[in-house]
C-alpha cells in the first residue's frame, strides 16, 4: 500500500518567513521541501526550510546548502537532533523507523 503524502497549507504558512534560514537573505518565495513531494516528503515542519532563490537553486543543484545542512538547520529551530528529523521525516513518508 502506498503511503499518502502530508498535505498542509497551515504548516507551509507557518515555516513561511521573509529571511532564509541558511544565509539570512530576504526571500519571498514558498518554504523548500527537504525530501521533495514527489518521492513523499509531506508537509510537516521537519521537512520544511525557508530558503532564499539562491540556496533553493543551490540546494536542487547538489551545491551548499545540501540535504544534510538542511536536516541541520531544521533541527536546530526545531530544537531536536538531526537523527530525529531524519527519522520523523521517513516515518512520514511511510518508511519503518
Amino acid at each position: 500500500m502506498k503511503h499518502k503524502r502530508i498535505i498542509s497549507k497551515k504548516t507551509i504558512n507557518e515555516i513561511r518567513s521573509t529571511r532564509c534560514e541558511i544565509c539570512g537573505q530576504r526571500t519571498n518565495i514558498e518554504p523548500h521541501h527537504i525530501n521533495t513531494r514527489g518521492s513523499g516528503g509531506g508537509d510537516i515542519r521537519e521537512n520544511l526550510i525557508q530558503l532564499c532563490t539562491q540556496c533553493h537553486i543551490n540546494t536542487h543543484s547538489g551545491q551548499h546548502p545540501t540535504k544534510d545542512d538542511c536536516l541541520n538547520k531544521v533541527a536546530e529551530r526545531e530544537g531536536i537532533t538531526y537523527d530525529e528529523v531524519y527519522a520523523i521525516n521517513r516515518k512520514a513518508m511511510g518508511y519503518e523507523v
